[in-house]
């Protein structure tokens, strides 16, 4: 578990040198980048969610549960 811990805060220390590497410029571009792509992949989704659901198509039923079935009852007593 220390050998993954001391891996994992090397990958962080080398992946902060690299970003503290780059220009501010390239720095403001890509978090404008980034930003881009996340606000890109949510506004998807939620038109995705928009669509399915206004179709109507797609009711959520709620039921009781009936019971359980006689070959589940009659293996638990075959196993005993």
């Amino acid at each position: 578990m220390k050998k993954f811990r001391t891996t994992i805060e090397w990958y962080i220390h080398a992946s902060d040198n690299s970003w503290k590497a780059l220009s501010v410029n390239k720095q403001r571009l890509l978090t404008k980048l980034f930003l881009g792509v996340y606000f890109l992949l949510t506004l998807v989704t939620l038109t995705y969610i928009w669509y399915e659901t206004a179709n109507g198509g797609n009711i959520l039923s709620i039921s009781h549960i009936q019971g359980i079935p006689q070959n589940i009852t009659s293996k638990v007593h075959q196993n005993e």
